[in-house]
């Protein structure tokens, strides 16, 4: 269980940095320093992160792993999408992205801690 949950919240924690490193290269924040302000670097890291923390750790008896990574991906997704409604620019465009890319994001982590690493979800003790 202890490797599920550290290569799940790793593996989330890449998801931040890309997601960030996306950000800036599709041009949604042109300059890190002057659209993308450090406060929003570290709550796309943390949540993302906790994406990956709270796939590593749920027990939800769902179908398919890939059905487990996209509810989870879309559940932790909001609250960043909420806050994706207070930007200036697109705010509809970048909370509906945010909640698209999460879910992308938890079936990505789903499958590298599932299928790769052979880490599967272990189900809930009654």
């Amino acid at each position: 269980m202890k490797k599920r949950i550290l290569i799940a919240t790793v593996c989330g924690l890449l998801c931040g940095i890309f997601c960030i490193t996306a950000d800036i290269e599709a041009g949604l924040a042109k300059n890190i320093a002057q659209q993308l302000p450090w406060p929003a670097v570290g709550e796309i890291l943390c949540n993302r992160s906790l994406l990956g923390f709270v796939i590593g750790i749920s027990c939800l008896s769902l179908p398919h792993w890939s059905v487990h990574g996209i509810v989870i991906g879309f559940t932790v997704s909001l609250p960043l999408a909420f806050s994706c409604l207070m930007t200036p620019q697109d705010p509809v465009k970048l909370f509906s992205l945010t909640l698209l890319f999460g879910m992308l994001y938890g079936v990505f982590v789903e499958f590298v801690t599932t299928v790769l690493f052979k880490a599967p979800q272990r189900k809930a003790i009654a």
